[in-house]
């Protein structure tokens, strides 16, 4: 794994770890150097220690990271944090409510990640690693982090998971999003495209778009791309695509269709946006929780 380090706003460096070999998505964390030097998004094990060593090319002692911040606890964005804090003694772990309890006990939360994953779990994306609670802190919604020359905001932003954050940083007026406002491939540059993988609450998808559009952010910084500055193009686009996409596949339920007819017809969708567009296989498992999601209000 190659690892490459840019720095792509003030004081914020993205780390980019390759793309990961199942859904070929980029895996990308973030470095905020400050007083109190801060991890976002570490990824899975597998990630995480290859890019820890990394971090030292910056001239940053890696013992004195202070906060490790994933998203979510999905495992390409938090998986790696059990590891981290076994090699790291300082950092506290800033967790959503709801995700917690299952980075501090994983067994279910690597239970569920075998149905996404698959069963060579471990071979892809390495042991997931229990965090001792005594290094986890429980984020309320809207708490500020304060370091010397930024604030750094927690805004609960579920819909893709219940447990999802995504963070505020005053320095650079970006916003960290995770997969709240989707992912964008090489063939769709333009347009996110929703990660939606069960369980997914497409309602709650859009509500966090609209609440994070509303925070104005200067820039995003993606998970599973890079940082960029067309904000409003971006999240407009964003919403419009999963409206129709929830539109589509209401419409093919309420018709009878089985998966492999929603998803023809939500590629032809996709297709009319993007002609031609090399789509991943992430497309796919993208609207498999919007499926799930309106079978389950039938």
């Amino acid at each position: 794994m190659t690892v490459r380090i840019e720095e792509v706003a003030r004081n914020t460096y993205l780390i980019d770890c390759g793309k990961d070999s199942i859904f070929s998505l980029p895996q990308v964390a973030y470095l905020l150097i400050d007083d109190l030097p801060v991890l976002i998004d570490p990824g899975s094990t597998s990630v995480a220690a290859e890019l820890l060593p990394s971090v030292g090319d910056l001239g940053i002692d890696v013992r004195e990271l202070a906060y490790i911040i994933p998203t979510h606890i999905h495992l390409d964005h938090g998986g790696g944090v059990g590891y981290l804090t076994q090699h790291l003694h300082k950092p506290k772990v800033v967790l959503h409510p709801k995700g917690a309890e299952h980075l501090a006990e994983p067994t279910r939360l690597v239970r569920g990640a075998r149905l996404v994953f698959g069963n060579n779990l471990e071979e892809t994306m390495g042991p997931v690693l229990p965090v001792p609670r005594e290094r986890i802190h429980v984020a309320e919604d809207g708490e500020v982090i304060r370091l010397r020359s930024r604030d750094l905001t927690i805004i609960f932003s579920p819909g893709h998971a219940a447990h999802h954050i995504a963070i505020q940083d005053s320095l650079t007026g970006g916003l960290f999003c995770g997969d709240a406002l989707g992912f964008i491939t090489e063939s769709m540059p333009d347009t996110p495209f929703p990660v939606g993988l069960p369980p997914f609450d497409a309602e709650a998808y859009v509500k966090s778009i609209d609440k994070l559009a509303a925070l104005s952010p200067n820039i995003i910084f993606y998970a599973h791309h890079r940082a960029r500055t067309e904000v409003k193009e971006l999240t407009s686009r964003l919403r419009e695509v999963c409206i129709t996409l929830g539109e589509i596949i209401q419409g093919a339920i309420q018709a009878g269709m089985e998966e492999a007819k929603i998803y023809q017809r939500v590629l032809e969708y996709v297709r009319s946006l993007w002609a031609g567009a090399d789509l991943p296989i992430m497309v796919e498992a993208g609207i498999s929780g919007y499926v799930q999601y309106y079978r389950n209000r039938r």
